[in-house]
């Protein structure tokens, strides 16, 4: 047998390369965890809405008068029962967002009893039977005033 019969271990690596491949696991390690922390949405606390002028006469006469035009074209049959009470909830809604920045149109009716605007919340409490049971009990009339009285009374 050429070469005889000692025996020669394997060519040790010299510790250095284990040193240098884990430096560069803990530097990919590093980049990725810079990168998530660097692209992550902050959270920020809720803007609340501070010093929101008075309303004005005309922002409610402006709401009273798209109310009665609802109640117009119920009237005239241009509008269902249930529609007429979709669109006073949509009014009201707008009408807070618009007046005090209260985002009620992106709220249950769950939600906006939870809020501090209790009148809000009733009125569009009262509104929901004729929005969506599909039961024409009560009357678009008694609505429209209650909408009506929401928009002259808020402040």
């Amino acid at each position: 047998m050429p070469g005889g019969e000692s025996f020669y271990p394997p060519v040790q690596y010299s510790p250095l390369w284990f040193l240098l491949g884990a430096g560069i696991l803990i530097l990919i390690l590093a980049w990725y965890l810079v990168l998530f922390f660097s692209t992550r949405a902050t959270r920020r606390p809720p803007m609340i809405v501070d010093g929101m002028p008075a309303l004005t006469e005309t922002a409610r006469d402006t709401y009273v008068a798209r109310i009665d035009d609802v109640g117009r074209r119920y009237s005239t049959g241009q509008v269902s029962f249930s529609g007429a009470h979709h669109e006073l909830s949509a009014l009201v809604r707008t009408f807070a967002a618009e007046s005090r920045g209260v985002r009620a149109q992106f709220m249950t009716l769950e939600d906006l009893r939870h809020t501090p605007h209790r009148t809000l919340a009733e009125t569009v409490g009262t509104l929901y039977p004729g929005a969506f049971s599909g039961d024409e009990r009560g009357s678009v009339e008694a609505a429209i005033a209650r909408a009506q009285e929401l928009v002259r009374t808020w402040n």
